[in-house]
């Protein structure tokens, strides 16, 4: 199954990333792969979220459990169902120097054992480039808030 990692070093805290990040009804402001994203359950550091998404020009859907850690400055997430077999993974703030290191975590598996050779390196080339914009699109938001 893929897993990919991306990193960013952002000139912001660790907190107003994490602030950011935390708030995913935002994601499609700055990701064009994005189409919305919308909380349909929430409690106490845990939110479900519906995401209607594209993935090599299909339109793809899931539901996530995420659940906030406000003291260690990570999410986890599990998709609850969707379109993807497995679809889970971790953010994490950490300080670094004057701002902030954000390292996104994910294990991804369309589900088809059969072509699961073939799709593998598509997959993770997709979700490398769609967490590098996300990456990229928070560093922006959070860089300019500063």
């Amino acid at each position: 199954m893929p897993q990919v990692k991306s990193e960013i070093e952002v000139d912001a805290s660790p907190e107003t990333c994490y602030e950011i990040a935390s708030n995913m009804e935002q994601f499609p402001e700055f990701m064009q792969n994005v189409n919305q994203v919308k909380v349909l359950e929430e409690g106490e550091n845990w939110t479900v979220t519906r995401w209607d998404s594209k993935f090599q020009g299909q339109n793809i859907s899931w539901t996530e459990e995420d659940v906030f850690d406000d003291e260690e400055l990570t999410i986890e997430y599990d998709q609850t169902e969707g379109d993807l077999k497995v679809f889970r993974g971790q953010w994490k703030f950490t300080p670094k120097d004057t701002g902030c290191l954000i390292t996104l975590t994910v294990q991804a598996s369309l589900g088809v054992p059969m072509l699961q050779a073939a799709l593998d390196p598509l997959v993770k080339k997709v979700v490398k480039d769609n967490c590098n914009q996300m990456l990229e699109g928070i560093k922006e938001k959070a860089e300019s808030e500063t």
